[in-house]
């Protein structure tokens, strides 16, 4: 009877020790799981822009009479004289 006891405190002594094995095993895979996320947001955050970028465009104004008399390529847009227009604007 002796024996029977003890082989069973034995039993539930390893059973536990197991199981808290076994759990910080778990929260162990759990911690490197979400490391690794967190460095795959921050690389992802870092190469991406979460919001558009508004450039600012500088206007020259034309000097002078018609401009197609004055110069044929002077209608021809340039990068100042090119205006923003936004998505809202062009979609709406």
């Amino acid at each position: 009877m002796k024996t029977f006891i003890f082989l069973a405190v034995t039993a539930v002594v390893v059973a536990v020790v197991v199981w808290r094995m076994r759990k910080s095993d778990a929260e162990a895979a759990l911690a490197r799981r979400n490391a690794i996320e967190q460095k795959q947001k921050q690389r992802k955050e870092a190469v991406s822009c979460e919001e558009d970028m508004i450039w600012p465009v500088i206007i020259k104004p034309v000097k002078g009479g018609n401009p197609d008399e004055a110069d044929p390529e002077a209608h021809e847009p340039a990068m100042a004289t090119i205006e923003f227009e936004s998505s809202e604007k062009m979609a709406g």
